[in-house]
């Protein structure tokens, strides 16, 4: 027995793999972009989508509660009322000047820019809304001049048969 062969290490020489042929239907040139990628690139944009509509739907969300806040507080010339009327005009405004490109800019993509203007659009449009409790609120409490009396001294108010004063 010749012990020498185990004294020197041999180098043992990796087989080369071989090489195994695409399955049937597999191209190299769909490799690229695989349909996952696509397919949470679409999902990304429809989410965004859907985000830019929640956002520009969401002032007419609180339109229900002013109305009733609104109607609860009555026409009286309290401090109340007059700073919810107010806020109820004011708050809109600031929110169209301020904040309607603030908002969308994140979610605004080269895809995307027509359904961003529609829902800055409704967005606008929403706020508007709020803003008319407002000033249909401050007509209530008698506080926008809408009659001739209100600007012609010589003129007499208008009165109302169908309100009863109590004396």
């Amino acid at each position: 027995m010749d012990y020498t062969d185990l004294l020197e290490p041999k180098v043992i020489q990796p087989k080369k793999p071989r090489e195994l042929r695409s399955p049937a239907g597999f191209s190299e040139a769909s490799t690229k972009k695989s349909t996952v990628q696509v397919k949470k690139e679409v999902d990304l944009e429809q989410l965004k989508v859907k985000k830019i509509w929640e956002i520009a739907i969401g002032p007419a969300k609180s339109i229900p509660m002013n109305l009733i806040m609104s109607y609860m507080t009555g026409n009286s010339l309290q401090i109340i009322p007059i700073m919810m009327t107010f806020s109820l005009f004011f708050n809109p405004l600031m929110a169209i000047f301020n904040e309607t490109n603030k908002i969308f800019k994140n979610l605004e993509t080269d895809k995307n820019t027509t359904v961003v203007l529609q829902a800055k659009a409704v967005f606008i449009l929403c706020q508007l809304g709020c803003m008319a409790i407002g000033v249909w609120k401050l007509n209530g409490m008698g506080l926008i001049p809408n009659s001739d009396a209100d600007w012609l001294s010589f003129k007499n108010p208008i009165s109302n048969p169908e309100r009863i004063t109590l004396i």
